[in-house]
Order: C-alpha cells, then structure tokens, then sequence
C-alpha cells in the first residue's frame, strides 16, 4: 500500500506541475490573486477607498474580512504569494478529496491509506477540472475555503484523528466571513443538530464582520448595508461564467432583472436541496449531505464563478465511487447507466464548455450558446430533481411496507 500510496502521489505532483504551468503561463496572470492584493493594500495603507481600488476594471467584491486576511498577501512580494498560493491549493485538493471520502455514508467508508490512494489519483485527474483549472489561473482560494468546510465537518462528526471540540465551527465561520457562500453549512450544522459547532461558526463569523468594521469602519457600513445583497457590484449577473441559478435565469429570460422569479425559485432551491441534505445526514450518509448542502449553496448563490464549483468536485469523486461499488455488487444496469452520466459530466467538466460562449451579447444567446452557459445549473438542478424523487419514491415504498404489515 505505502509503494501504491507513493506512486500515487508522484503521478499527482506531475500532473499538478502540469497544471501550474498551464495556469502561470495562461491568460488569467492570477488577476483574481491582484485584485486580493489590492484589498489587502487598502488594509496596509490607511483602510479607505476599498471598493473605489481596481485592476483593469476588476473591483474587490469580497467582505472587508477578506481584506484583513489578505493583507498578509499583499506585504509579500507577487510571485512569492503566487507560489505560495498555487502550492497550498495544490495540496488542498486531494487533502479536500480524502477528508470527503472519510465522511460517513451508506457505502462502506474506506481505510484512511485506501481513502489516501484514491483521493490521490482522482485529484490526478480533478485537477484538469475546469473549476479546479480555473481556480490556479486566477490565483483564487476557493481550494482553500472548500477545504476548511470539510475539516470542519470532519471534526463535527468525531472522525478519527479530527477530535471535537470547543473550535469546532471556526473553519466554516472563517470561511463564511471570507465569502458568503460557506455560510449554507452553518445552517447544516444547525439544521442536522450540531448546536455548539453551529454556534461556534455563527459567532465566527459575527467576530469576522466585527474585525472588519474594527478596521475598515466605512467599508464595512458600505458593504453590510445592502451592498453584500446586491450582485450587480461584483458583476453583471447574466456573465456565462456566473453558473448560478440567477445567471441561467437572467441568460434565458434575456433580462437581468429576474428578481421575481429567482427569489421564489431560489428558496424552493434552497428549501429542497436542505432537506435532502439533512434526510442524507438522519440515514448516516454525511458524504451525500455535504454533496446536497454544498451544491445547494453554489445554485442559490447569486454569483457562482466557474472556479467556485470547486466545492462540488467531491460529489464527482463520491458518485465515481458509488458508481463502481454497485457495478461490483451486481447493479450493473444501473451502474452503467449513472456511469455514463457521471462520465459526460466530467467530460464536460474538462471542456470547459461553460467557458466556450463568445461575445458579450449575453443576454441574446443562440440556444446552443444557452445550453452552453447552462451547464453547470442545468447539471446540479438534475442532481437535486432526481434525488427528490428518489427520495419520495423510499418514502412511498417504505409506507406501503408499513400499512401491509
């Protein structure tokens, strides 16, 4: 295991060097990973104009927490906070793979040197992922943050080697006050009973939006008082890579004013893919609650750049492998079934295909164009509908059981 386990690991290093290479020589120039820095100078230097700074036309979008943190980006020089950046989310993502494949679930979980191999080798591969691709050429953190909700979740749930205890929550709270959409897991906690974790990650983040009125006073009356609620500051909406539900809506309705029906729908959404997740958690199965909670966040958000998805590439590795252990166990009807459909996602997911819309007519798309700028809703919506009604089918089932006995 320790000649497989070691194999394993060089065969990742290359690819992920690959990678790198790929990102630092694209045409992204880790913009995401300057405009940080602009925010983190903004900290360094006096704290005012946090929302005016720019880098070609790029705006610091994120809470003034984040800027706080990323100060200590900006005291260091570009390419060594780029390295540093590019090497700790290489590192994260099979570190983020292996801590979802030690989540409880119905199949059997593997061994922590099982679990090590595979997280590897997929993160061989999930690497080229256009999310994961995406996330090392803008020089964003998304790797990072996805890997502290599940180290959270990992000691929520007493794994081995993740002991609970009073910091418990920190992580996703700290992850939440850097980004908003981490925050849906907060409610997870709360939601599957994890009173003090959710507790400890609700005042987290409170501290983190305290800290950032702390030292960005103006920023922060700005951003908290209505701005964080407003998406047209970051972006227009209708932008294909904004692979949310209001950016599908805005897409195909031909109008960014959408509010009417996004809002509604959203909480269906938001209402839908919770309860799934929390069902999930009651059966035991956390791995497919993470999976539910983490693509609810991503639809309901709404902004969700490609790179943000990086959250739901364990649900590819989670469904491959269920995908494989009913083939073994005689399902294979259905395991050839789901794994054709898990095979056009990741193929779809290695495209690029999101990314393959052109020109900035965004709100008068061909429908090939549309499907295109689709991709990713269209995918995790089929996720939530198909699990909704499996679920409803065990329930119909199980209470036909009932009333025959």
């Amino acid at each position: 295991m320790r000649a497989r386990g070691g194999a394993a690991l060089v065969v990742y290093l290359i690819s992920a060097a690959g990678c790198c290479w790929y990102a630092f020589h694209g045409l992204a120039h880790f913009v995401d990973l300057r405009v940080y820095r602009l925010g983190g100078d903004v900290v360094l230097h006096g704290g005012v104009g946090l929302y005016s700074v720019r880098f070609h036309e790029l705006p610091f979008t994120y809470p003034p927490f984040a800027a706080v943190v990323f100060s200590a980006a900006a005291a260091l020089p570009f390419s060594v906070s780029a390295v540093l950046l590019a090497g700790a989310s290489v590192v994260a993502l099979p570190v983020m793979l292996y801590l979802a494949l030690r989540l409880p679930s119905v199949l059997p979980v593997l061994g922590s040197r099982e679990a090590w191999l595979v997280a590897l080798l997929a993160a061989t591969a999930a690497v080229w992922l256009e999310p994961v691709r995406t996330t090392l050429g803008y020089g964003q953190i998304d790797l990072l943050l996805a890997l502290l909700v599940l180290y959270d979740l990992a000691c929520a749930l007493r794994l081995p080697g993740f002991l609970p205890g009073l910091f418990t929550g920190v992580a996703i709270g700290v992850a939440a006050g850097i980004k908003l959409t981490p925050g849906i897991f907060i409610v997870y906690l709360f939601l599957t009973r994890r009173y003090r974790a959710a507790a400890t990650a609700a005042i987290t983040f409170g501290v983190a939006v305290l800290v950032g009125f702390a030292v960005l006073p103006g920023a922060s009356r700005w951003y908290w008082g209505g701005q964080f609620a407003n998406p047209g500051h970051i972006s227009p909406v209708q932008d294909p890579e904004n692979q949310s539900l209001l950016g599908a809506l805005a897409r195909t309705m031909h109008t960014a004013d959408v509010t009417v029906v996004w809002l509604p729908l959203a909480c269906l959404v938001a209402v839908t893919g919770l309860f799934l997740a929390c069902i999930a958690a009651r059966r035991g199965d956390e791995a497919l609650g993470f999976c539910f909670c983490a693509v609810t966040g991503l639809l309901i958000s709404p902004i969700s750049w490609t790179h943000h998805w990086v959250l739901a590439v364990p649900a590819l590795l989670l469904g491959g492998l269920a995908v494989y252990r009913g083939y073994r166990a005689g399902h294979v009807r259905t395991a050839v079934f789901c794994g054709f459909w898990l095979a056009v996602v990741l193929i779809l997911g290695w495209l690029r295909l999101a990314r393959q819309v052109t020109g900035s007519n965004w709100l008068g798309l061909s429908p090939s164009s549309l499907i295109s700028s689709a991709s990713y809703v269209v995918i995790a919506l089929a996720f939530l509908v198909v699990a909704a009604w499996y679920s409803l089918r065990q329930r119909i089932v199980a209470r036909d059981v009932t009333k025959r006995l």
